[in-house]
This record gives C-alpha cells, sequence and structure tokens, in this order.
C-alpha cells in the first residue's frame, strides 16, 4: 500500500493549487456524500470574498485529507475481511505473513493524529495571513494610485477637448482653394530656431547644388547627366539624391509652416481690385523667395524676415493685376503710404488731416502728393452688396446726374399738350408733314423727298405745304401758350 502524500504549503500558497486532490499512491474509493456536500459548501463559500476564499480553500484542503485518510482505512480493511473469509486460500509463508503484518501497520499509521491536523490548520492559516496581507498591501497602492490620479484630474467642459481633431480628406472642401489651404496646412506647427537654422541650411545647399546644374547646362550647351552633376559636385550619385531629397524637404516645411502668416498679410489688402485667393497665391511667391533668400546664422526669426517678402510681392500684383489702368510700382507704393499716414494722423489728431500734415508724415513733395491723390482709384461694381446687412446695392443708393426729376418731366407732359393743341389749329395734311418733317411721330426727321413719296406728291409740293403750315403758326394767337416754355 501506498502513504498519503500532502503537498507543500510553504511552496505553493495559491489557493487553487492548494485545493488539488491529495496524491495516493494506493487504492482509493469514490468519495461519500458527506464530502461531496462539504466540498461544495466550501466551494460556494470560496465565491463570497477574497478572505473567504483563503479560509474556504484551507478548509476545503483539510476535508479532503481527512476523506482521504478514511478511503485508505477502508480499504486496508477490505483487504484484511477478504483475507481472513477465505480459509481455503493458499497457505502464506513467513514472508507474505510479515509483508502483511506491515502492510496492517502502515494502514493503522495512515489514520492521522490531532497533533497532525493542529499542524495541518496552522499551516494553512500562516499561508493564508501570508496571501491575505500580501493582498492588502496591493489594495492599498491600488488606493494611493486612485487618489493621486483623482488629485491631478482637471475637469473638461462637455463637448470639449484639449486637442484639436484632425482634419480628415473627406472633410476638406476641394471646390473653395483658401479653406483647402488652410485645411492641408493646419497640422504644421509653428518652427523654433533651431528647427529654422537646420531647415536654412538644407535650401541652400538645395540651391547651390541647382546653381552647379545651371553652371554645367551653359558650359554644356544642355542639361547635364546626372552622373556628371555629381561628378561636378564631388559626390556618388546616391549621395546627391539625397541632399536634393533633403533639400527639397526642408524647403516643404519652411513654407507649409509659415502659409498662415501668408493669409494674414493678404487679409489686409482685401477689397483692393483682387480676390483672397489671387492675394494669398501671390504672397506664397514671396514666401518662397524669403525661404530662398533667408540666413538664419544672422539670428533673426524667419517670420521677420519673410513678412517683407511677402508684404512685397502683393503690393507687386496689385499694382500690375488690379486696375484696368496699369499704374507704376512706384505710385502704388506712395499711395500707400498716403494712406497709412492718414489713418496715423487721424487716430492721434482725433480729425481728418490736410495735404501739409500728410506730406510732411509721408516725406512728400507736395507736387507728388497731389499726382498720388489724382491718381484713379480701384473700380467697383454697381452691383456689388454693401450695408451692414448687405443688402443694399451702389446703383440703388447712387443717384444719376443725367436722370429728370420729377418737376422735368411734367413740364415735359404738359409741353407735349400744349403743341398738340397748337398743331390741331392746322389742317391734316400740314400738321401730318409737321409731324414727319420734325420726327414726332418716332423720333426720326424726314426729308421732304421721304415725305413726299409717302403722300403720293412731288418734294416741291411737300415744301409749299411746309411753308403754309409755318406761316400760320407764326401767328402769336396761336402760339402765345408755348412761350411760357421757351428758356429765357
Amino acid at each position: 500500500m501506498g502513504k498519503l502524500r500532502l503537498p507543500s504549503l510553504e511552496t505553493d500558497s495559491d489557493p487553487f493549487t492548494a485545493n488539488k486532490p491529495w496524491t495516493y499512491m494506493g487504492a482509493v474509493g469514490p468519495p461519500t456524500e458527506q464530502a461531496k456536500f462539504e466540498a461544495t459548501l466550501a466551494t460556494e463559500t470560496f465565491i463570497t470574498s477574497e478572505e473567504a476564499m483563503i479560509a474556504a480553500a484551507a478548509a476545503e484542503a483539510v476535508t479532503l485529507a481527512k476523506a482521504a485518510v478514511k478511503f485508505a482505512k477502508d480499504a486496508a480493511m477490505l483487504v484484511n475481511n477478504n483475507h481472513v473469509g477465505d480459509p481455503k486460500g493458499p497457505e502464506t509463508g513467513p514472508l507474505e505473513n510479515h509483508s502483511m503484518q506491515h502492510a496492517t501497520k502502515e494502514t493503522d499509521d495512515l489514520e492521522p493524529t490531532d497533533e497532525e491536523l493542529d499542524l495541518v490548520q496552522e499551516q494553512l492559516s500562516k499561508s493564508a495571513a501570508v496571501r491575505s496581507r500580501r493582498q492588502t498591501e496591493r489594495k492599498a497602492k491600488r488606493a494611493k494610485a486612485a487618489e493621486k490620479a483623482a488629485a491631478s484630474f482637471v475637469s473638461v467642459k462637455p463637448g470639449s477637448t484639449s486637442r484639436k481633431k484632425r482634419v480628415s480628406l473627406q472633410d476638406i472642401d476641394f471646390s473653395d482653394p483658401l479653406r483647402y489651404l488652410r485645411a492641408t496646412t493646419s497640422t504644421s506647427r509653428l518652427l523654433t530656431a533651431t528647427e529654422e537654422l537646420e531647415l536654412s541650411e538644407g535650401i541652400q545647399d538645395l540651391l547651390k547644388l541647382e546653381r552647379l546644374r545651371e553652371v554645367l547646362a551653359e558650359r554644356c550647351g544642355s542639361e547635364p547627366a546626372f552622373a556628371q552633376w555629381a561628378a561636378a559636385a564631388g559626390v556618388d550619385q546616391k549621395t546627391l539624391r539625397t541632399r536634393l531629397n533633403y533639400g527639397t524637404l526642408c524647403k516643404d516645411k519652411m513654407i507649409k509652416s509659415n502659409i498662415r502668416l501668408v493669409i494674414s498679410i493678404a487679409k489686409n489688402y482685401q477689397g483692393a481690385g483682387m480676390n483672397l485667393e489671387d492675394l494669398v497665391q501671390e504672397g506664397c511667391r514671396g514666401l518662397v523667395r524669403g525661404a530662398e533668400k533667408f540666413d538664419a546664422s544672422k539670428g533673426f526669426k524667419f517670420s521677420t524676415y519673410a513678412h517683407w517678402w511677402i508684404k512685397q510681392a502683393v503690393r507687386k500684383s496689385l499694382s500690375d493685376q488690379s486696375r484696368t489702368i496699369r499704374l507704376p510700382f512706384h505710385m502704388v507704393e506712395a499711395t500707400y503710404r498716403v494712406k497709412e499716414a492718414r489713418k496715423q494722423l487721424y487716430s492721434e489728431n482725433g480729425r481728418q488731416p490736410d495735404d501739409e500734415e500728410i506730406a510732411e508724415a509721408t516725406g512728400l513733395s507736395m507736387k507728388r502728393l497731389t499726382a498720388v491723390l489724382m491718381t484713379p482709384k480701384a473700380p467697383r461694381s454697381l452691383e456689388q452688396k454693401i450695408g451692414i446687412n448687405q443688402n443694399l446695392k451702389p446703383s440703388e443708393v447712387i443717384a444719376d446726374p443725367d436722370a429728370e426729376t420729377a418737376e422735368e418731366l411734367l413740364m415735359k407732359q404738359f409741353m407735349k399738350q400744349d403743341l398738340e393743341n397748337v398743331l390741331d389749329t392746322l389742317n391734316p395734311r400740314e400738321k401730318q408733314v409737321i409731324r414727319w418733317r420734325f420726327g414726332m411721330e418716332d423720333g426720326r426727321m424726314k426729308t421732304l423727298q421721304e415725305i413726299g413719296e409717302s403722300m403720293g406728291v412731288s418734294r416741291e409740293r411737300i415744301r409749299q405745304i411746309e411753308s403754309c403750315a409755318f406761316r400760320k403758326l407764326k401767328n402769336k394767337k396761336r402760339t402765345k401758350h408755348l412761350q411760357q416754355y421757351l428758356l429765357p
């Protein structure tokens, strides 16, 4: 018969390992109903809480140990009964008797004493205490971490976020160039001084390589091969390709990081004769020029240097494209100087400045200032919406100097009525000749020949009829009502 072996409780304190079946090398029968009930009760108690789980594991281990010992005892008794109940069996020798006695002793020894059970209970309690202490420490650490996280928590309003959402390609409106430009450059952050220095060096290296290619093209009379270009630069083709790609990336990053500067400058020139999209386009050309000319080793920021290149490009485009009659660029610059000086003097004095004050502020002579003020202004559409609510047009509020007043229209109506009354004193033929001769029918004055052909008479006869009608109209009694319409 084998011995009952208990697993060491010192090496493994896991309750799931401790509640494994006890290993027994002999024959073991099925567990009794009482053992099943105790195991089920211990399992249900194990689920309640973490501390109860440990106690339940210890209780289950003790119960299984008692059950295993009982099963071993029953098995040994069953073996003895078989030997006693078989009198006709073969005789056993001394060696077999000694083995049977030894087995019986071992079977008697399998039943644990009260001291052994107390020792097992004590070991299980120590293991449970150790595991309970470790779990308590872990719970304390978790509580401290939760308190620390709650102390550093900052409340945020619902719907707000500390990080801006990146614009996806599906949200970009490609029909609006300005909105598309803003969306594609919204993720580009501002550059630091160190980054500007590195990007400037990469751009300058790219420009040197491009100038070298231009020199080779002038000498060879055609575009040089890439191998010739690399040989002239003193590097291999792979290194030349790497330097070109790096310089292009530096230039692209420098420009994209300052697109917002171009938009802010172009907004100041809205309404000067060009759309904002066109102004931004011209400003980007100035930005590229500034990136190529920038030297970060001098210590100033790129935005300070590129600001003037962007401004110069926008103003030059306005002088070339915004006017129907082109003005020289120096006149456009003088116009901007006068405009800025007028705004500054008005803010300082609270009144509109005179020409002498403007000339002194701008440094222009009176003759030059007069020429600048006489420059034609940018044309504007009469159908353009104006006003705070954009509900008016200039054509609706600007008076027409050639339009007739209501009084003039009324006088014309009375004059036509009095003239018809005077013509009614003539005979029908004379009245018709006078009306055709002076264009009173359709506004076109007919000749004597045309009137004669219309009436079926000669040109001379029409002249005679006209002369007779004039003699009648010279009578003051007939035309006295028309005297009031004559100019003084």
